[in-house]
């Protein structure tokens, strides 16, 4: 079993299973984390992401490869394509919010599917490494986007070109996590319960609004913004919470 999937109240908890190998990801990861994360769309209202034991995610297997670098050479970009794109659309399509649990290493494509998820929890020694430049490569699994998106170009530069680790303190300071837990997972669970109380569909049309707004023109961001609000305005949600506001009670969106 490449990961697993524990629901935990209204939070489904998928865990990468792989501790040998501090839960790289191969083929057969990446297609069971997708087939978990639509699972999840369906039957909970938020999702934690983390790995077992020391690791969140060491990014590509490549043992997996090792009989390819031996023979034909590898084919990165089908790597790309059929292993680690998928997980980062899957993530970014995702019917509920999203949180990682970062709970150690999270390291080349590993980190890029950390920063996929909408939120990032770490635990005090965990740490995120551009590690792509180490063996001659470019960021990727959205990391050339996710970085420079988060902490602005010229640190993103930095980070990429040095391979260096960014402590759990570090990354929540210039904002690749959001907070520091002695149990990340733990802590991810509380949050996403509370966000699992909340107006799901907003969740999730404001991460696709914030994603656009990072590269589409002013104009074009205008004309999702209105487009989204007058669906959302008209939805069981947003009628509830204006009745709560006006009826001066807190807003129940189970109804």
């Amino acid at each position: 079993m490449q990961t697993t999937y524990e629901s935990k109240g209204d939070v489904a908890l998928i865990t990468i299973t792989r501790p040998d190998v501090f839960n790289a990801i191969d083929a057969a990861t990446s297609e069971s984390l997708r087939s978990h994360l639509s699972r999840a769309g369906e039957d909970a209202r938020a999702v934690v992401l983390t790995g077992e034991g020391k690791a969140f995610s060491a990014g590509v297997d490549l043992a997996s490869q090792k009989h390819e670098y031996e023979t034909t050479g590898p084919d990165l970009s089908r790597t790309i394509r059929e292993v680690f794109n998928p997980i980062v659309t899957a993530l970014h399509d995702c019917a509920v919010p999203t949180i990682a649990a970062v709970n150690g290493a999270s390291a080349g494509a590993g980190m890029g599917v950390a920063l996929a998820c909408d939120l990032r929890v770490m635990g005090p020694s965990a740490f995120f490494m551009s590690a792509f430049i180490n063996v001659a490569v470019i960021p990727d699994t959205g990391s050339s986007w996710a970085l420079p998106s988060m902490v602005g170009l010229s640190r993103a530069m930095e980070i990429a070109y040095s391979g260096r680790r960014v402590p759990a303190d570090e990354a929540v300071e210039i904002g690749l996590a959001h907070r520091i837990a002695d149990d990340p997972v733990a802590e991810a669970l509380a949050w996403a319960t509370r966000l699992a109380d909340g107006p799901t569909d907003a969740y999730v049309a404001t991460r696709r609004l914030l994603h656009a707004g990072a590269s589409l023109p002013t104009a074009a961001v205008l004309a999702m913004e209105e487009e989204v609000q007058g669906r959302l305005g008209s939805a069981p949600d947003h009628l509830e919470a204006v009745a709560a506001f006006l009826e001066k009670r807190p807003p129940d969106f189970r109804r």
